[in-house]
């Protein structure tokens, strides 16, 4: 067994599988959601935790004291695509209010953040960006995850607490919400599967954008390594595959998958502004971690489709 681990967000589709990596690793659990309930045998946070959009750093902290000596794993966040105020609440104030309840239990071995691609902001086509890129990000969200992450680097620093900051890059697999095209693809799909649809039509103004797209399952297996060696006092991986794959090819996959072909139609009302090209350079991860993408493309397709639709063996 090698000790405690403290998971906040561990019913969200990251968490869910970060919680199952680390315990097969064989960290002792406890998974807490955003209203103080926990797993593990651990009950509920005592006390005025949460209120409206806010938490008491104070409740908190006597819950992490109670824990005893534990590695903390932040995977809460809101998604892009939510409004501000969930936004803030969610990737500002809680961060904020888990760095105070840190210091506060004198409890804490070490912090494992999931952060996002979108910190880095916009970046230029054909060039990979590595950890030691400067943070400079345009969206909201983006100015919000780093806000967030800044919180729990200085209670770090004041805590002499190895901190590790995990970018995700845009994470795909079995799982997934609603929200993002590659939600909305696999729900696409899915519901062409099951009515014998002969085509999918998807709303794709700018089909040529493209993402690095990263299974979560291999997210979570980043983050049981980098829970195995905290250090040096603030650590930075991308979580990412290292490839830059545009919307076309990841529908292209998702076609031959099924053999339902696609059509996009360019709607271009309530598009998002973003960068229309990322890819992550993951050297680090694997030469201090050793630290390897696991899944591809088609494997999260497979995946993601077979969890969906319920039915494998249809889909080939």
């Amino acid at each position: 067994m090698k000790g405690t681990a403290v998971v906040f967000g561990a019913k969200g589709f990251i968490g869910r599988r970060v919680t199952a990596a680390l315990t097969a690793d064989g960290w002792r659990c406890t998974g807490v959601d955003r209203y103080g309930r926990a797993t593990g045998g651990a009950g509920e946070v005592a006390g005025p935790y949460y209120s409206g959009n806010d938490w008491s750093s104070v409740a908190l902290s006597r819950f992490l004291r109670a824990r005893g000596p534990a590695v903390i794993v932040n995977a809460v966040g809101a998604p892009w695509s939510t409004d501000a105020a969930v936004v803030r609440r969610d990737n500002v104030v809680w961060p904020c209010r888990l760095a105070e309840a840190c210091e506060l239990s004198g409890t804490v071995e070490a912090v494992l953040h999931l952060g996002s691609s979108h910190e880095y902001g916009d970046t230029a086509r054909g060039a990979p960006v590595s950890e030691s890129s400067v943070l400079a990000p345009v969206t909201e969200y983006g100015k919000s995850k780093a806000m967030g992450a800044s919180y729990l680097v200085r209670a770090a620093y004041r805590m002499d607490r190895p901190l590790t900051l995990i970018r995700a890059f845009n994470v795909i697999g079995p799982g997934h919400g609603t929200q993002g095209i590659w939600a909305a693809a696999v729900r696409l799909y899915r519901t062409a599967v099951e009515a014998g649809s002969d085509q999918v039509v998807a709303n794709v103004p700018l089909p040529e954008t493209a993402r690095d797209l990263i299974d979560v399952r291999d997210v979570a297996g980043l983050v049981s390594l980098a829970a195995r060696r905290p250090g040096p006092a603030v650590a930075s991986y991308n979580a990412a595959s290292g490839t830059a794959t545009s919307i076309r090819q990841l529908f292209d996959v998702f076609a031959e998958r099924t053999g339902i072909p696609y059509r996009f139609a360019r709607n271009f009302d309530g598009l998002r502004i973003g960068s229309t090209w990322q890819c992550a350079d993951t050297t680090r991860a694997a030469s201090r971690l050793g630290w390897m993408r696991q899944f591809t493309l088609t494997d999260s397709v497979a995946a993601a489709l077979a969890l969906d639709a319920g039915t494998p063996a249809a889909l080939g």
